[in-house]
């Protein structure tokens, strides 16, 4: 086994999840593979939904790309949980911004972070 640290391009990843969950991924990465050898690209895409779980996957052509595409922010979130700040609305508590996402809007007193919805609703004289 080669020693990753000695490999500036070495990637690791981690996937966590339900059975259920891991034999869909299984499912729709063999489908898009499968897809994707017999294409002169070398690309294909496999689906596999259930009850409460669709999961998507789309085999490119070259290069060393692995994404992961949340659905919302929520999600989002959930997937970096330990590496970034949650910031919520101060109104309706709903999920508005990430640490390390500056695209928010700050209360009017710069205490806190709140929605576009919300600033709107303020802002229009909608609250009282």
């Amino acid at each position: 086994m080669a020693n990753d640290t000695l490999n500036p391009k070495s990637r690791k990843f981690r996937i966590e999840g339900t059975g259920q969950m891991l034999e869909a991924l299984a499912q729709a990465i063999n489908l898009a593979l499968k897809e994707a050898r017999a294409t002169p690209y070398r690309t294909g895409s496999g689906s596999v939904a259930t009850d409460d779980l669709t999961i998507e996957v789309e085999a490119l052509a070259g290069g060393e790309k692995l994404r992961y595409m949340p659905t919302d922010i929520d999600e989002a979130a959930e997937v970096i949980t330990g590496w970034a700040e949650k910031k919520r609305c101060d109104e309706c508590q709903e999920l508005v911004a990430l640490l390390f996402d500056d695209a928010y809007l700050e209360t009017r007193d710069g205490e806190g972070v709140i929605c576009c919805e919300c600033y709107r609703r303020i802002e229009d004289g909608e609250d009282t």
